[in-house]
Order: C-alpha cells, then sequence, then structure tokens
C-alpha cells in the first residue's frame, strides 16, 4: 500500500513538472535560446528553470484534486493504458484554460488565443504521459498471476509408452496387401 501510494504521489510531481517546464518552454523558447549570446542564454536558462518550477507549483495546487480522483479511478480500474492518462492531462488541461480564462478582467490582454490554447494542451498532454511514465503504467499494483487450471494440474503429459499401449492391435495378416 505504502509503496502504492509513493507511486503515486511520484507520478504527480513528475506531472507537475512535465506541465511546468512545458509552460515555460512556451514562453521562453528553445529558438529564442538559440539566438543569444552566451552569458544572455545563462541568464535566460536561469528564469526558465524559475518559471517552470513556478508553473509546476500552481499546476500542482490547481490540479490535485482532480489528478487525485483520476488516480485513484486508474488504481481502482487497474487502468495501464498510456491514453487513459494522456486524455485525463488533456481534460485537466482544458479546465484550468477556461479557469484561466474566466478569471480574466475584461479589456485586459486575453489567454483566450491559439498560442495559449496550445500552451496548456502540450503541457496537459505531457503530463499525463509524464504521470503513466512514473505511477500509471503499474496502476493497481502486479498483475495477478493466473492460478493453473483444475484440469491441467490432474492430468499426466503423455508419453510415448504410454500412448504406444493404447493404440490398437494390428489386425490379421489376411488384411495385409
Amino acid at each position: 500500500m505504502l509503496e502504492r501510494i509513493f507511486r503515486v504521489l511520484t507520478g504527480f510531481v513528475m506531472a507537475c513538472l512535465a506541465a511546468g517546464f512545458t509552460k515555460a518552454l512556451f514562453a521562453i523558447t528553445p529558438a529564442e535560446l538559440y539566438n543569444l549570446s552566451a552569458e544572455q542564454q545563462g541568464d535566460r536558462l536561469g528564469r526558465l528553470f524559475e518559471s517552470g518550477l513556478f508553473a509546476a507549483v500552481w499546476s500542482a495546487v490547481f490540479t490535485f484534486p482532480f489528478a487525485l480522483v483520476a488516480a485513484a479511478i486508474g488504481e481502482w480500474r487497474r487502468i495501464r493504458s498510456w491514453t487513459y492518462y494522456a486524455l485525463v492531462g488533456l481534460a485537466i488541461a482544458l479546465i484550468g484554460f477556461m479557469t484561466q480564462h474566466s478569471s480574466e478582467l475584461p479589456g485586459q490582454p486575453s489567454i483566450l488565443n491559439n498560442y495559449g490554447l496550445t500552451a496548456f494542451i502540450t503541457a496537459g498532454f505531457m503530463a499525463g504521459l509524464a504521470y503513466w511514465l512514473f505511477g500509471g503504467r503499474l496502476a493497481g499494483g502486479a498483475p495477478a498471476v493466473a492460478a493453473p487450471r483444475a484440469e491441467a494440474r490432474d492430468s499426466k503429459p503423455a508419453t510415448p509408452a504410454a500412448s504406444a499401449s493404447t493404440r490398437p492391435a494390428p489386425k490379421s495378416g489376411a488384411q495385409k496387401a
């Protein structure tokens, strides 16, 4: 039981980090980093790291109740498919996107655009995959080992000597051609 809890919490932390750094990479793009000098790259990478951790913490705060329910269902139903966790990540990301949009003030810049939506969807997908990788692949614990069937245990393997004694005796010589 403790191993399951540890696995689920590890998966949740890794999913939040994946979502946070994915969102940070939408704010400070790799193309932007590439075109900077070495000194500027160091500064931007530091800001990228800070932004990623900040976004990961906010992702954890917002998504915890949703992720807890999804993980509980996954453990209970022993769902080990990456698609379940990726779709759950997408759904939670869309809820987060709509929540963020609903909290905006009229007349202010809005998150409601293609780039913002793409950032949230990508972050949700990456978070779902990260959770599956660290927690969901083993949902429900170790797979149950099937017990051997009763008839397989009771029957003995056929040996050549045993099968020879059950063969019908050859017919008399009159039938030989």
